[in-house]
């Protein structure tokens, strides 16, 4: 199906791309790179003192892999001509633990781009990391907002979705695209290259950078599509990192708010991914010789992995339950690798927790597991007033103020 010529011009989207694009990038350097939060919803409830944020999150790899699961081999093939092949191996995960990226998400240092466990345990993350999880490009040049001249086949781009759709904005407009039955050997070249652009602005939208918004995505890679022949030439990995950051500021903002209602942000799978492949957990553990490391992850293995590191310490939940494996045992460069003897009663230095995403204040090595079972006949008022006594700067001082809900279920279907 072709779009009709008489359609908006395709100038209006790109220039609104830009725009968008130019407003996250100063909110942006905003609490060491916190997202666009213009992003949240108007008019943001604060959550009650002790009650825990409700936690949403976009990203959604059950859509991605529905999406891949229905190409042929043509269409996979040119996925794999724009470097983004490791998208086509990503196993079906229908939840995600959203209290497990949260507690990650706290732990990343943006400065030093680090994921700080404690004092002993650091690791560093890297362009490269991103790449070794997703084998994405991870090219010499950087992804900005580009005000040139868009190519014939970006223009044919957002005509056709903006006749599929509400524009080249929408992922629905994106998928529809994907999805048409007339991309094959004989389509000509602008097709095809509409079709590896569609591809980009819906793994970017549902997977590596989505944003709070349905449906929605702002492009502010468009110089990275102009030439579809060089995308690989750009660091795609570095701007999965970017928008994760800024992802990282905008959580540190919500919960410094009490905002009833946290919205996650940017790629925090890879995250999750970088971190369990980085754990010694025996059996479960990965081995190292196989890129990329979001193929063996499978949604049995991920929980099983989590609820061994789930343990309760103090009356908190934590995922710190496991040491570093061995740097050569691991296919990420350990640039902060830091030895398996940890000192015992390291506390967290994380002065903004909130009731949900506490930090563990003794954690020994090693750490016997809790699972989750074996600690859920914990009441919520038990949990508020040990919250209530060890983050009294949480919560109001007024006397006869009753615990409100401890924690809400983090675990968001996609």
């Amino acid at each position: 199906m072709v779009a009709p010529l008489d359609q908006a011009a395709p100038h209006a989207t790109l220039e609104q791309d830009q725009r968008d694009a130019a407003t996250a990038t100063e909110n942006s350097g905003r609490d060491h790179g916190a997202a666009d939060i213009a992003d949240a919803d108007p008019g943001e409830a604060i959550c009650a003192p002790g009650s825990a944020p409700s936690v949403t999150s976009r990203i959604s790899v059950q859509k991605v892999c529905s999406l891949v699961g229905k190409f042929n081999k043509f269409k996979r093939d040119l996925v794999e001509e724009i470097g983004f092949g490791g998208m086509l191996g990503i196993k079906m995960l229908a939840k995600l633990n959203l209290k497990f990226s949260a507690w990650l998400m706290e732990r990343v240092e943006v400065e030093s781009s680090t994921l700080k466990i404690d004092e002993q345990r650091v690791l560093q993350i890297q362009d490269h990391d991103v790449q070794k999880v997703f084998s994405l490009p991870c090219g010499t040049r950087s992804i900005c907002p580009d005000t040139t001249e868009p190519s014939a086949a970006c223009k044919e781009f957002m005509r056709a979705s903006a006749y599929l759709s509400k524009g080249a904005h929408s992922l629905k407009a994106a998928e529809a695209y994907l999805l048409r039955d007339d991309i094959n050997a004989d389509s000509s070249k602008v097709q095809i290259d509409c079709f590896k652009i569609a591809f980009v602005i819906f793994v970017v939208g549902h997977l590596l950078a989505p944003s709070t918004k349905h449906d929605y995505i702002t492009i502010d890679f468009w110089a990275a599509l102009n030439d579809i022949s060089q995308i690989k030439e750009f660091n795609w990995c570095a701007y999965v990192l970017e928008h994760l950051n800024r992802a990282v500021g905008k959580l540190k903002t919500d919960i410094r708010n009490r905002n009833i209602t946290v919205h996650l942000v940017g790629c925090h799978l890879f995250l999750q991914v970088f971190y369990l492949d980085n754990l010694d957990l025996g059996p479960l553990s990965k081995t190292k010789d196989h890129l990329p490391r979001i193929s063996l992850f499978d949604y049995e293995s991920v929980k099983k992995m989590i609820e061994v590191i789930t343990s309760n310490v103090d009356g908190d939940t934590s995922f710190a339950g496991a040491s570093f494996r061995r740097a050569q045992d691991v296919c990420y460069s350990r640039v902060h690798y830091e030895s398996h003897t940890h000192r015992a009663d390291v506390a967290s230095d994380l002065p903004h927790h909130a009731p949900g995403f506490v930090g563990t204040k003794h954690q020994h090595n090693p750490v016997t597991p809790m699972l989750r079972s074996s600690f859920t006949e914990t009441g919520q008022e038990d949990f508020s007033n040990h919250l209530r006594l060890k983050y009294p700067s949480l919560f109001d001082h007024h006397s006869g103020s009753a615990p409100r809900q401890a924690n809400s279920n983090s675990l968001q279907e996609k």
